[in-house]
């Protein structure tokens, strides 16, 4: 039961969807490693059926409203993440980078990060098809880059959030890696893209943070979304999940 507690808890924390009370963030951060595929399908799902339903109302327009749909459904806490980390990467001295981080106000930085997501986010919407599994998939691997990073990199000093799933994770998140192979689409470029991407985060993580935090966390899962759903529509449309459901017919 407690197994099953830890593991629902996913869905409330790193969404507004509420699951199950009174769990705390350890038991929250030991099964952390398995939360870009329950949360990552579930807001998946919800993102298709949005668009699929607002798709027959307003037209292609509906895809500009994936980008609220989706903040609202991740209560808006990822992007806090986005923000703050913008602005701590404007400051070059690092005690008062690390400050950035927990400061509630919104500098030009934390602005400018912004609008790269927004268009960013414009860009993958107008150029999408729409078809559930890159939806999926994007929910789900921009989530994988975060446990990734918690789990490799050491937290920062003030990062208390960052420090539990670290150690928490341990060396779970090779599982949450061979899992996530299952949601690549079959293409060099995609796979190129996730290497690329993966390892900025992780320079900024260790050259300009010096550690993981659970802003740096929120700030991967935003900006991974609208990259990897790009990426996913110039890829091979053929995904190994796919491939092993068409068997099934």
């Amino acid at each position: 039961m407690r197994v099953l507690k830890g593991i629902l808890a996913q869905i409330s924390f790193f969404t507004i969807i509420p699951s199950v009370r009174n769990v705390t963030l350890e038991e929250i951060a030991n099964y952390a490693f398995l939360s870009p595929f329950i949360v990552g399908f579930i807001t998946g799902v919800i993102d298709y059926f949005f668009l699929k339903i607002t798709y027959h109302i307003l037209g292609t327009t509906a895809f500009l409203l994936l980008i609220p749909e989706v903040e609202i459904i991740r209560g808006f806490h990822h992007l806090d993440g986005l923000l703050d980390l913008g602005d701590a990467l404007m400051i070059r001295d690092y005690e008062k980078r690390l400050k950035a981080l927990h400061d509630v106000q919104i500098g030009a930085g934390g602005i400018g990060l912004l609008l790269v997501y927004v268009t960013l986010f414009i860009v993958a919407v107008l150029n999408f098809n729409l078809s559930i599994w890159p939806l999926i998939s994007a929910e789900i691997l921009s989530r994988v880059d975060a446990i990734l990073l918690l789990g490799t990199i050491k937290p920062i000093r003030e990062s208390y959030l960052g420090k539990v799933f670290h150690e928490r994770i341990g060396r779970k998140w090779v599982i949450t890696l061979i899992l996530s192979v299952f949601f690549f689409p079959l293409s060099i470029f995609f796979f190129l893209l996730f290497l690329a991407t993966l390892t900025v985060y992780s320079l900024i993580a260790l050259k300009v943070l010096r550690g993981s935090s659970g802003d740096l966390a929120g700030a991967v899962i935003t900006l991974s979304f609208p990259i990897y759903l790009l990426g996913l529509e110039k890829s091979c449309s053929y995904y190994f999940i796919s491939l092993l459901l068409s068997t099934f017919h």
